[in-house]
């Protein structure tokens, strides 16, 4: 065997053996340093480099990251669940909502902001159809993603009832 093939197969052996360990869930790659026959860490990219050589995949990867991605965008589809009250408006751009859905999340305080409709959808107090371009509040998206980060209230709607307020009714 050539010096390169005898590579690429403790290679091939430091893969598999990363692999176990994902599969048995000893524990993280980073806490257990791999390390190849001859005793010297393994370095970071070269099972890409190996895989590349190979001509093998990590089957379904690419599969796993788009139902990921289409879960994160799935449009909000209302729900007979969800109680929605608007607590108070914070700025021009920013109102406090209560939001309680019995069947996924509750949420006291959550700070909505104003903004256009990127997509499609219903509007979560009146069920009004919200065209691409619309005036909308959505939930702030900041370092973790609500479940309801895809809902929408429309600007009117949310006018309509903070001017009822006013009145006093």
């Amino acid at each position: 065997m050539t010096q390169s093939a005898i590579h690429l197969n403790q290679r091939k052996e430091v893969m598999l053996e990363e692999s176990r360990i994902r599969r048995e869930g000893c524990g993280s790659l980073r806490e257990k340093p791999v390390v190849v026959p001859d005793g010297s860490r393994a370095p970071v990219w070269d099972h890409v480099i190996s895989m590349l050589h190979s001509g093998d995949s990590y089957e379904g990867a690419n599969e796993a990251h788009i139902a990921r991605s289409s879960c994160r965008l799935a449009a909000y589809v209302p729900s007979p669940h969800i109680q929605v009250e608007i607590i108070e408006r914070l700025s021009e751009s920013s109102i406090a909502v209560l939001w309680q859905d019995a069947t996924r999340c509750r949420y006291v305080d959550q700070v909505w902001i104003g903004c256009r409709a990127r997509m499609q959808g219903r509007c979560a107090l009146s069920d009004a159809t919200i065209r691409r371009g619309d005036l909308i509040f959505k939930p702030k998206v900041r370092s973790a993603l609500p479940a309801n980060a895809n809902a929408m209230i429309l600007a009117s709607v949310i006018a309509q009832i903070l001017a009822k307020a006013a009145k006093g009714g």
